[in-house]
């Protein structure tokens, strides 16, 4: 074999490159992704809800402690109120059964000047006819009459003058 270098062309080598030139940075080519600006926009809309959710609940259950206290006190007042009125009422019977016993109003009717009837004062009612009462009455005589009558007179002008006034 002979040597030749028609293996090898080397000015077909030399020729293929082109000069290099200096690389100037480009600006980054944009593009519009779509999607990802708005599930970062659904992300934030649905934390936001769940935030808002939160704390509605968290209000709600406030709330409802709060009234559950105010009703606790409440019922607590009442309770108190209904156990001093107790008291009261067994205090009050207790003072009504001392006033009603037979000794006090034998002590009140003494100091009165009041004494036990005798018997010719007392006056049996036979209502054996049935259950009425008849009573008589005597016929009141002409001067008693005219008394009568004058004396309702004068009340129905005392009634009158003391009507005009107010």
């Amino acid at each position: 074999m002979a040597s030749t270098n028609t293996a090898y062309d080397f000015d077909r080598a030399e020729n293929t490159y082109a000069p290099v030139q200096p690389r100037v940075p480009q600006p980054p080519e944009l593009r519009v992704v779509e999607g990802r600006a708005s599930r970062s926009a659904a992300l934030m809309r649905r934390g936001m809800i769940i935030f808002a959710f939160v704390l509605v609940l968290f209000s709600a259950i406030l709330y409802n402690r709060m009234m559950l206290t105010e009703l606790t006190a409440q019922v607590e007042d009442a309770r108190r109120e209904y156990e001093s009125l107790i008291g009261e009422s067994r205090r009050t019977q207790v003072e009504l059964e001392s006033k009603t016993s037979l000794r006090s109003i034998q002590e009140s009717a003494e100091a009165l000047g009041m004494a036990k009837a005798e018997p010719y004062q007392i006056e049996y009612i036979d209502l054996g006819e049935g259950e009425q009462v008849t009573l008589t009455q005597e016929e009141p005589t002409w001067l008693e009459a005219a008394a009568e009558k004058v004396h309702d007179w004068f009340d129905g002008a005392v009634e009158y003058f003391a009507e005009l006034r107010t």
